[in-house]
């Protein structure tokens, strides 16, 4: 038992005894390359969560090596994440009131509820959930909190007060504080900025973000840029601190698990999501379920050890895959090197100005606003493009928790439009092919059948859109000139029925029956003939009107009511 269980929730314990050795240069490169990307954004992470930058390391740390341990899928790393970070500081900053001290323990908890939160729902088998928020929400979600997090730094790149409020108050005070730039700050923040760009661009395995961050130090540390008012990170932690469960107020755990809600939605949708895309470019599958467990591992990691709320990071994932990882191991190796610069180069930036961090951070948030994918919804189709915008726009009026609650509600409001209003073809004999029927509508060269309307629901029958296909099914009938004397409805996608439509079946009987129309049923799962039984609703149709195939519901039909005919026997009177 104890093997199948280490098994089952402990991948490493699979994949690490028979780690080939040919796969140790390419993790090991991966791994120095990802290092050297991680700590400058690792700190500037921290600052926006709203922690101090040696917490960005150890959340780090942490999430990376649990997640190595836990996760299914070779590539994904998790890690400190942007729109994590400021989810975790929108969460706590109100509850904090501005005590350092309690900013921290709040963090701390946030991401001990997030990962409590994954890891009961990964071991209830709920990593479906990741399917709840749709492409075009998340899509949208995260530009509006990209751009929220870029006018949120650039007071680090101007040198002026930091801003407050919502994202318009946030804008009118940024403009009207640009004539108070500090000359020193802005050309530090902007010439590491153009660096970590242009690099990205013309030499991509260059880590630009670290290469800024050493500069910014010698830089400070050279010309006194200090005390030009360019403001500086200052003393930094070293070690790691003790794992324990922080102490906060139980009057403020409500507020931390609705946060944690929309965290959780989130962390899973984009993991689960980047997960899949590399496991089917690379020939693997993962487990939804165990993700979540992975997932909630890493920020329970983190928070024991007082770090904020951690998530798949893409930029880290593409820069490892890029520099050649194939399995976790670069992963744990990148953890022991983020702890080790943790525990011993901590001091080095101290005089590492906060103009870099900010600029790190923005060209990191101009990384997540992807046009190409709005044109792309634009082009294919337009209601996910309005969507996409509706999320976008959420979280910049308003707040990005209360952003987070609108995108989820909108995935989950979109997902039941979408299943409340069924397809309903009408299916004609396809030419030649006696025994297959195809959509009249998309197929010109199917021929209906004379007096027999067939209907075929693309989309189980649920209580929310029964009535909608009930509606559509009698107006169908209603069009057919002459009029039908029978409606064969094609049940092949419905796997069980409820209360509301057994109801409206029999409502739809009765009403077709009132027309002398009669109503037949074909490709009907067992679970469903058997809910017909025990309701009563297979003697107001009749057995012999319930079929396991459309060319026999046909075929009777045909026999009952030749071409031509207008009556025969056994035929509904009315």
């Amino acid at each position: 038992m104890v093997p199948y269980l280490l098994a089952r929730y402990v991948p490493i314990s699979r994949w690490l005894p028979g780690y080939a050795r040919t796969s140790l240069r390419p993790d090991l490169v991966a791994a120095l390359t990802s290092w050297g990307v991680m700590v400058p954004v690792a700190l500037a992470y921290a600052g926006l969560a709203g922690v101090p930058p040696e917490l960005g390391l150890v959340t780090a740390f942490a999430a990376m090596a649990a997640y190595a341990v836990f996760g299914t899928s070779r590539h994904l790393k998790v890690t400190v994440s942007s729109t994590m970070a400021i989810m975790s500081a929108t969460v706590v900053a109100d509850l904090a009131r501005g005590d350092p001290g309690s900013y921290v323990a709040y963090t701390s908890a946030l991401a001990l509820i997030v990962g409590v939160m994954l890891v009961a729902g990964g071991l209830a088998k709920l990593g479906f959930v990741s399917d709840f928020l749709t492409k075009s929400v998340v899509t949208g979600f995260i530009i509006g909190v990209a751009i929220t997090i870029i006018v949120g730094q650039l007071p680090k790149v101007l040198g002026v007060p930091r801003l407050t409020g919502s994202f318009p108050e946030q804008v009118v005070q940024l403009v009207s504080r640009i004539p108070d730039t500090n000359p020193y700050t802005l050309a530090v923040g902007l010439g590491a900025l153009v660096l970590i760009l242009v690099l990205r661009r013309f030499a991509r395995r260059v880590p630009g973000s670290l290469i800024a961050l050493v500069l910014g130090i010698v830089a400070v540390t050279a010309f006194g840029l200090e005390a030009h008012g360019v403001s500086v990170v200052g003393e930094v932690a070293t070690g790691l601190p003790a794992p324990s469960i922080p102490s906060v107020p139980l009057q403020a755990l409500p507020y931390l698990v609705l946060g944690a809600v929309g965290i959780v939605f989130l962390a899973v949708g984009e993991s689960v999501g980047t997960g899949r895309s590399y496991g089917a470019t690379h020939g693997y599958e993962i487990d939804p379920d165990q993700e979540m467990i992975a997932l909630g591992s890493a920020n329970l990691g983190a928070g024991l050890l007082g770090g904020f709320t951690a998530d798949a990071s893409l930029s880290q994932t593409a820069t490892a895959e890029a520099a050649g990882a194939t399995t976790q191991l670069s992963s744990l190796v990148t953890s022991g090197l983020v702890l080790a610069t943790a525990v011993f180069l901590a001091p080095l930036f101290q005089n590492l100005p906060d103009a870099v961090l900010g600029a790190i951070v923005i060209a990191a948030s101009l990384g997540l606003i992807n046009v190409e994918e709005m044109r792309r919804y634009w082009r294919w189709r337009r209601t996910d493009f309005l969507i996409a915008v509706t999320a976008m726009v959420g979280v910049l009026l308003t707040t990005v928790l209360a952003g987070m609650v609108l995108a989820v509600l909108l995935s989950v409001l979109f997902l039941l439009y979408r299943a409340s209003r069924p397809y309903v073809a009408v299916l004609g004999r396809m030419a030649g092919r006696a025994s297959t029927f195809g959509d009249l509508s998309r197929h010109p060269d199917a021929a209906a059948i004379p007096r027999l309307v067939i209907v075929r629901l693309d989309a189980p029958l649920y209580f929310f859109n029964a009535n909608v296909a009930k509606a559509q099914i009698l107006e169908i009938a209603a069009r057919e000139v002459p009029p039908p004397h029978g409606v064969l409805i094609d049940l092949a996608a419905t796997a069980d029925l409820d209360v509301t439509t057994t109801d409206m079946l029999f409502d739809l009987v009765r009403e077709l029956r009132v027309r002398s129309v009669e109503v037949m049923l074909a490709q009907v799962k067992g679970t469903v003939r058997d809910r017909l039984r025990k309701t009563g609703l297979m003697d107001e149709i009749g057995e012999d009107r319930v079929f396991r195939s459309i060319p026999g519901a046909v075929n009777d039909f045909q026999r009952r009511w030749p071409p031509g005919e207008d009556a025969a026997p056994g035929a509904p009177t009315g």
